[in-house]
C-alpha cells in the first residue's frame, strides 16, 4: 500500500508539473503577443489575456487562477513587484544565453519585450488527503519574447533574471 501511495503521489506530482509549466507557456506566449501587437505600450490588456489563457489551462482539473501584478505607476513596464505572476520587460540579449531584465526599456533597439510567468500550485494528492498530510507544491516558471525576426512570439531559457 505504501509503495502504491508513493507512485501515485509521484505520478499526480509529475502530471501537475507538466500542466503547470504548460499553462505558464500559454500565458506568457499570449501576454507578450498581445503586448507586442498593442505597440508594447501599456501592459494592462496583454496581462489580462495572459490571465485568460492561464484559466484557459486547467491544472489537475482545477483552474489557475493568476493575479495581473499591474500597476501603472511604476514605469517602464507596469510591474508592482519583481514577484508577482506577470513581469514584463526585456530580453537584453537576444541569443542564448538570455538575459531578462524587468526594467528594460522595449522601446529601445536591441531589446526585446518579454513577459515571465510563474506561480506556485497547491497539490492534493490521492493518498495525502486520504492520511491527511499537508498539500505538496508545484513551482514553475516561463519566460516568452516577441522575436523580432521572425514576427513570432517564441519561449526562452532564461540564465540571468534582474529586477530593479
Amino acid at each position: 500500500m505504501t509503495f502504491f501511495c508513493v507512485v501515485l503521489e509521484i505520478a499526480t506530482l509529475w502530471q501537475a508539473q507538466v500542466e503547470v509549466n504548460n499553462c505558464l507557456d500559454a500565458a506568457a506566449l499570449a501576454a507578450v503577443n498581445e503586448w507586442e501587437a498593442s505597440g508594447s505600450g501599456s501592459t494592462q490588456i496583454p496581462r489580462n489575456v495572459g490571465i485568460a489563457y492561464a484559466a484557459a489551462n486547467p491544472i489537475l482539473g482545477s483552474t489557475l487562477t493568476l493575479t495581473d501584478n499591474y500597476n501603472p505607476g511604476n514605469l517602464p513596464n507596469e510591474n508592482n513587484t519583481c514577484f508577482g505572476n506577470f513581469v514584463f520587460g526585456g530580453l537584453t540579449s537576444l541569443t542564448p544565453p538570455f538575459t531578462f531584465d524587468a526594467g528594460a526599456d522595449v522601446t529601445v533597439v536591441g531589446v526585446a519585450p518579454a513577459v515571465r510567468a510563474q506561480a506556485t500550485v497547491p497539490v492534493q494528492g490521492f493518498c495525502s488527503a486520504l492520511f491527511g498530510f499537508s498539500f505538496l507544491n508545484v513551482s514553475a516558471s516561463s519566460t516568452a519574447y516577441f522575436d523580432i525576426g521572425s514576427g513570432q512570439p517564441a519561449l526562452a531559457r532564461i540564465t540571468t533574471y534582474t529586477c530593479p
